[in-house]
């Protein structure tokens, strides 16, 4: 299934109408139906706003559907999953099968010069986040205060502080991303 086969069949096991779902997202049905149509596609921000309100991971709307649970999981650099929100300028590369068992959730965020999670802070459950920085520079916002993130440098705070980040340098930034328990 497509991403916009899993929204629909998600937002139809919801018993949730195109326009009760825009209303809780704050974006239009039209624009919704265009995903589910395999139209449009959403940003990053939009699909994390999506799937919450689904009561859905964003994993689950991404990847394929025979994935399965497992106690090993070995991925080649060649299959790691991305998804890429062109409007944010971030790609992201989904390391592990989403399942109901694993406690953590590894990313690669490439996020091209500009980059951004968007212009809004925003905050979600109760997980704690995870940043290592591969390659250079990302402005991290965690509760109103500013980190400047380099190289080798981390951060770690919960999900539940109002957060966004934004590549202010001149060059792309690769950080690796760890959420737990997985929200995305």
């Amino acid at each position: 299934m497509t991403i916009g086969e899993k929204l629909k069949k998600s937002r139809n096991d919801k018993g949730m109408s195109l326009r009760e779902l825009a209303t809780k997202v704050d974006l239009s049905a039209s624009f919704l139906s265009q995903i589910e149509q395999g139209k449009a596609s959403p940003s990053i921000e939009n699909l994390k706003k999506i799937a919450h309100t689904l009561d859905v991971r964003v994993a689950y709307l991404i990847e394929d559907e025979e994935d399965d649970i497992r106690n090993i999981e070995y991925v080649k650099a060649a299959n790691v999953r991305y998804i890429e929100s062109i409007d944010s300028n971030i790609k992201m590369g989904i390391l592990l099968a989403s399942n109901k068992e694993k406690n953590m959730e590894p990313i690669i965020y490439e996020i091209g010069i500009d980059g951004e999670s968007g212009r809004d802070y925003y905050s979600h459950g109760n997980s704690e986040e995870f940043i290592y920085i591969l390659e250079g520079e990302l402005e991290v916002y965690v509760a109103n205060k500013k980190y400047k993130l380099a190289k080798g440098d981390s951060l770690y705070f919960k999900s539940s502080l109002n957060h966004r980040f934004k590549n202010t340098s001149k060059k792309e930034v690769k950080a690796l991303w760890v959420v737990s328990p997985p929200t995305f």
